[in-house]
């Protein structure tokens, strides 16, 4: 039987051992995972600051992004905003963690190379938009021939950049949806190629409003959002499709 003192040399070695431990503990290794996004997809995300939009940035996936670090303190994300062209260059050199959000179809050879995608997430659709006064009424590309439509520089567009590459049907890029709108309004174009689920949203930001056009009811195409990682962070894309099997999606107000 132990004696009061032997207990008592126990006891001092537990204490040992355990302080041993905590000392040694320190806190959780993080990996810094930096976002690349555009300055405005609503409802996904929006810059509301022109100083500072990657701290200003809020919106759906934005909370989903802060709901996964919560449950996934080993990561630390940071946020990016950069025009599309330099998103462009800095994905195919390879120079971004991930980027969001974007569809399989939409990426180039060089990027496909670097990265992969995670789950798909949202649903999307691209259609034609046109005035409210116009005689087009089909997304039809072959009653389209010889118009002009208005696109956001940089982007892709599936079945109609054949059409264009062709000049069967006349292509004007430009940089922002505001000047898309500006332009179809003042009947220097045609139509322009929009998102059924984020026009609104783009709308309200400017002096414009739904009344004023028509989104054909038929999409151009449809496609799921993903987040693009690159593939040197396959740990994190493994985690973050967990995230996205034991998470509902948040959901939004679709527009249209």
């Amino acid at each position: 039987m132990p004696t009061i003192y032997s207990k008592k040399i126990l006891l001092f070695i537990g204490l040992l051992i355990f302080t041993a431990t905590n000392c040694h503990a320190g806190p959780i290794n993080t990996k810094t995972i930096k976002i690349f996004f555009g300055y405005k997809f609503p409802p996904f995300y929006t810059a509301t600051s022109k100083k500072e939009p990657s701290k200003s940035l809020h919106g759906i996936f934005i909370d989903m992004l802060q709901d996964f670090q919560k449950q996934h303190p080993e990561y630390k994300i940071e946020y990016k905003c950069l025009p599309k062209a330099r998103i462009t260059n800095a994905l195919a050199k390879g120079k971004a963690d991930a980027f969001a959000l974007t569809a399989p179809m939409f990426m180039s050879t060089e990027t496909k190379e670097r990265y992969t995608t995670s789950l798909p997430m949202w649903t999307m659709s691209d259609h034609l938009l046109v005035r409210k006064d116009s005689k087009i009424v089909s997304a039809d590309l072959d009653d389209m021939i010889g118009k002009t439509i208005t696109v956001l520089h940089g982007n892709s567009y599936s079945e109609l950049d054949k059409y264009f590459e062709k000049g069967l049907i006349k292509k004007h890029a430009v940089y922002s949806t505001k000047l898309m709108l500006n332009l179809l309004l003042k009947h220097r174009v045609d139509a322009a190629v929009c998102n059924k689920q984020t026009l609104p949203g783009l709308i309200k930001q400017t002096n414009f409003s739904m009344e004023d056009f028509i989104i054909i009811k038929k999409p151009l195409f449809t496609y799921r959002l993903h987040l693009l990682v690159n593939r040197a962070n396959a740990d994190f894309l493994h985690e973050f499709n967990n995230f996205i099997k034991s998470n509902p999606l948040p959901v939004f107000q679709k527009g249209g």
